[in-house]
């Protein structure tokens, strides 16, 4: 089944919206980045990207999120993204979760924070579900996962997957980022094994049906790389809330939230 292109030559990053970049340094040494968007709030979301692209074109949810005093918002830039970009490949299986715990031992070290919650888009969607389901998923209050990546093995994307990625035959792939919109910071090739690090198994459906974590999943209605009636069915046979936004794609359902985000309860 294919879905429509993913066209990015609609979707701006309003620099005006945009926090200044901070970095902190892991105990591995590697050095991590983030950018941070406070509220008058002790709630923590720390609010993941996706493929290719970095903390940068969450700008706009980010501040949604801390002007509805939902809680203040840290956007880190997975390892290999952004200025992240140098950091060393996964050093483990469960590096992501590492730096994950790294970031908020650090962000604690200067602000009071009584209830973390965990958010992403796209990949970084996938990876909450990672975590919700994982060893750490206690310290975490609720899971916000917006259109997120699944095990290709459930059946969740469009053929083309809207002509924004292709799998390389190994497990991985390849992202097909337009040339005029490459600056450098962009990652534009995923393995199998950082694939591996960051993105659910291929049980996390039946995970989620046993731990019943607080998973809230949201979903464009016109998104061009995900089928989402297909999320939909999966998540609701799974236990868990899912909410499909009418009008919104991959990208338009984090520059637009106003549309939906009143309505999770976090």
């Amino acid at each position: 089944m294919a879905g429509k292109t993913l066209d990015l030559k609609s979707f701006k990053i309003p620099l005006g919206k945009l926090s200044p970049l901070e970095t902190f340094r892991t105990r591995q040494g590697d050095v991590l980045s983030y950018r941070i968007y406070p509220a008058w709030s002790d709630n923590l979301i720390v609010l993941y990207h996706g493929v290719g692209s970095d903390s940068r074109y969450m700008c706009v949810l980010a501040t949604a999120m801390a002007q509805a005093g939902l809680g203040t918002v840290v956007t880190p830039d997975l390892r290999g993204h952004g200025a992240s970009l140098n950091a060393a490949d996964p050093h483990s299986q469960h590096q992501f979760e590492i730096d994950l715990e790294e970031l908020i031992i650090h962000i604690k070290m200067t602000r009071a924070v009584s209830r973390v919650i965990l958010a992403g888009h796209s990949l970084g969607g996938g990876f909450v579900l990672r975590v919700a389901v994982s060893d750490i998923r206690r310290q975490f209050a609720q899971f916000l996962a917006i259109s997120p990546y699944l095990p290709p093995g459930l059946h969740v994307f469009h053929d083309d997957f809207g002509g924004w990625i292709s799998p390389d035959g190994n497990g991985g792939f390849k992202v097909n980022l337009p040339v005029e919109f490459i600056s450098g910071q962009e990652k534009l090739t995923y393995s199998a094994d950082y694939l591996a690090a960051v993105t659910p198994s291929d049980k996390i459906m039946a995970d989620i049906q046993k731990l019943h974590p607080p998973v809230h999943v949201v979903v464009g209605e016109q998104d061009e790389l995900i089928i989402p009636q297909r999320q939909e069915q999966l998540f609701t046979e799974a236990g868990a809330n899912i909410r499909v936004v009418q009008g919104l794609n991959h990208l338009t359902i984090v520059s637009k939230p106003d549309v939906w985000l009143q309505q999770i309860s976090l």
